[in-house]
């Protein structure tokens, strides 16, 4: 990997007083914070060259690109409208938004847009302003809910259950994957017959060739009924740019600046037609007119399972003529903090641009170390201890404890069961984004699948009905064993010609196949004759059921140790059906609650703590910051592999992204530097009464790492 320019030419900066009067503008609008010299590099640029910017965590980079967007406007005398800023979520996009205008004294006209929202405007005046450009892509209004639904639908016409439960990927997450890789309907289909058709998953056809039906059908429903999705709304775009000459220069020659944030964060598809819009001119004599200036940090690229890669942002310089700048002072988090993170992240020297941050802030009298403990219900406990301590700190007005600069950050949903219990016990108010990770085991997908055909059956108005999701059933238990759904879909339908058909049927299916122990046939049996007392008259017990489960292959292979026992422990505390359905009941309630809570925190009218996934909290910062369940095979997770053994590409094409150990690296490292004075990263020894190892981060963070001792009781005199 090339190493990255140190400095700028000094002919490249200018210096004179007309600057310093926009500069000094700047920083008065700045509330008469000073920019960095590393900043007013960047802000004063005067780009001949495309600029790329490494910015690091807590560097200020929001500020610098907006006050560069500010210098242009008002040094530059470049129009507004010339300008286009985008970024990825609606809430940093709200941010960029009040820092230009607060300094462009309240009179900003910049466009600031996320990617959808910036796509989908081109898009649109395109073909308002040409009609004729509709016969390219789909037209129609964005509805996520009338495209998932008619996708259920379209796979129950094709039966397509099999494909769409294989190997926990749903189909319409394998198409949204392969659309943000920026592949095409034929190259999806090439993939399936590439991959999956000979994994039997439709019986006696050729899943490629249904595949190919049930796309061609879903393009023309959408066609007529007029509607598309988010993803569909990107594609639209890239291929009126690719198709039409005259729409794509219409696009190229809007912008003169064309700004794009957190860069490491662009997908395939994001960055083609971006290459669309502004053209690689490495290798060109002609000079595109726009400029890009793109800001990132590699070493903060996450979400490879989105179609994000670290190189898009490294190999810049290879497709652009360009000039790279570094902001690597870290503003928000303390020495010790930023001192962990380099160490941290030095480990993926094989895959980053190689630059170290320095702290703005020296050491303090704060916290800065990892915590072992026996195990994560001791762990939790101690976490909310320790938050009602520090919000004791600094309390509010009416001296009640603030909670509001806390966050416990979690890598897995497996954290959480433990965490909750205690914060909810010693009555720590928190927030934490609704989603299946707040659905407790009803989130875990493996689960998630079984208790919706439980649910189906206990809910079926005729045979039909539970016939179909005992078939399911069976053919879920046999997947949780690895055996082909081709293989158990036909035995299922042999079953179900009978008139009747005995458990022993079941359980001698599975050892021809697989040749279960005599002890995985005994959990088998156990686990049918729930099932067909619940077929009977809705009754069920969970603990042969939970136990069956957690035995088979599927099982031990996809989940975490933690995620094991928190099944465990929740099936046998909600005991039977009806235990199980007011658990989900109140997980349901809990995560629509949550809804309107999240949104009085984010108006700080909630004082709280913030519980968030890991992959949740970037571009965040708290003063303490908590990173829950730190052990070997949760970060990193079990799955990880090293990025040297993967095929990457055999992976995209079958729409299955690794989890690589260098990302888990990554995140990590974006952990760490959310915290701005107090970190403490925290481990069990003992989960589901197994040891466990503490993350290897921990070590090469150079983090201390101490151990819990149990407070001594005082007697009572």
């Amino acid at each position: 990997m090339s190493k990255l320019s140190d400095y700028i030419k000094d002919e490249l900066i200018e210096n004179d007083s007309d600057k310093n009067k926009t500069i000094n503008y700047l920083v008065k609008q700045n509330n008469g914070l000073m920019f960095s010299e590393s900043q007013l590099s960047a802000i004063q640029f005067p780009m001949q060259t495309h600029l790329r910017i490494i910015a690091g965590a807590g560097s200020g980079k929001t500020q610098t690109i907006c006050a560069k967007a500010a210098y242009l406007i008002l040094e530059k005398k470049i129009a507004p409208q010339k300008i286009i800023m985008c970024t990825f979520s609606r809430k940093a996009k709200l941010e960029m938004e009040a820092r230009v205008n607060r300094y462009l004294g309240g009179n900003a006209r910049v466009k600031v847009q996320t990617f959808h929202g910036w796509f989908n405007g081109e898009y649109n005046e395109l073909i308002r302003n040409n009609p004729t450009l509709k016969q390219w892509g789909i037209t129609g209004s964005i509805d996520e809910d009338q495209y998932y639904q008619t996708v259920n639908q379209l796979i129950k016409k094709y039966r397509l259950y099999n494909f769409d439960k294989f190997e926990e990927r749903t189909i319409s997450s394998r198409i949204s994957y392969w659309r943000n890789m920026g592949y095409s309907d034929a190259e999806m289909v090439q993939f399936v017959a590439k991959y999956f058709d000979k994994e039997d998953l439709l019986p006696n056809q050729r899943l490629s060739e249904i595949f190919q039906k049930f796309l061609a059908e879903l393009s023309l429903i959408k066609q007529n009924q007029q509607f598309i999705n988010f993803d569909d709304m990107l594609f639209n775009l890239k291929i009126i740019l690719e198709n039409d000459a005259a729409a794509r220069k219409t696009v190229q020659t809007k912008y003169q600046y064309i700004f794009i944030d957190e860069f490491q964060d662009i997908n395939p598809l994001q960055k083609q037609i971006v290459a669309l819009i502004c053209p690689p001119d490495k290798n060109r004599l002609l000079k595109h007119m726009s400029k890009l200036i793109i800001v990132g940090d590699d070493d903060q690229s996450i979400y490879y399972f989105r179609g994000a890669e670290p190189k898009y942002i490294q190999q810049f310089e290879e497709e652009y003529q360009q000039t790279s700048l570094k902001l690597m002072t870290n503003y928000r988090s303390e020495a010790p903090i930023v001192a962990a993170g380099n160490q941290l992240i030095k480990y993926n020297k094989h895959d980053r641009l190689e630059k170290t941050m320095t702290a703005a802030k020296t050491a303090a009298n704060h916290d800065c170390y990892s915590m072992s403990f026996p195990d994560d219900d001791v762990e939790a406990t101690w976490i909310g201890q320790k938050i009602q301590t520090l919000a004791k700190v600094a309390p509010l007005r009416d001296g009640s404890p603030d909670y509001r600069d806390t966050m416990v950050l979690y890598p897995t949903r497996g954290q959480l069961r433990s965490l909750l219990k205690q914060l909810e016990k010693q009555k720590v108010p928190f927030v934490t984004p609704s989603n299946d990770d707040l659905l407790g085991i009803f989130g875990l997908p493996l689960f998630k699948n079984l208790f919706q055909q439980l649910q189906q059956m206990a809910e079926a108005s005729n045979a039909a009905q539970k016939n179909m999701a005992l078939k399911n059933i069976i053919q879920q238990y046999a997947f949780f064993h690895f055996i082909k759904f081709g293989t158990s879909t036909k035995f299922s339908e042999e079953l179900f010609s009978k008139n009747k058909f005995k458990i022993n049927d079941l359980v001698t299916f599975l050892v021809k196949e697989k040749n279960i122990s005599l002890a995985a046939q005994s959990l088998a049996k156990a686990f049918f004759k729930q099932v067909y007392l619940f077929y009977q008259r809705r009754e069920l017990d969970l603990a042969p059921v939970a136990q069956a489960l957690l035995s088979t292959p599927k099982f031990k292979k996809d989940l975490s140790e933690e995620e094991a026992d928190w099944l465990s422990k929740e099936l046998l505390a909600a005991a039977n059906w009806a235990g199980l359905i007011e658990a989900f009941k109140q997980a349901s309630q809990q995560n629509q609650g949550m809804k309107r809570r999240l949104k009085e925190y984010d108006q700080d009218k909630l004082n709280a703590v913030y519980l968030l996934s890991i992959h949740s909290s970037k571009g965040l910062g708290k003063k303490n910051v908590f990173i829950k369940g730190v052990y070997q095979d949760a970060l990193p997770n079990h799955h990880t592999v090293k990025k040297a053994a993967c095929n990457l590409q055999q992976a995209k094409e079958q729409g299955a992204p690794p989890t690589m150990l260098e990302e888990q690296r990554r995140l990590m490292y974006v952990a760490i530097t959310r915290a701005k004075e107090n970190l403490y990263v925290t481990f069990p020894q003992m989960i589901n009464n197994k040891a466990v190892d503490p993350s290897p981060f921990i070590q090469e963070a150079g983090l201390v790492t101490k151990k819990y001792r149990k407070p001594i009781e005082k007697e009572e005199v």
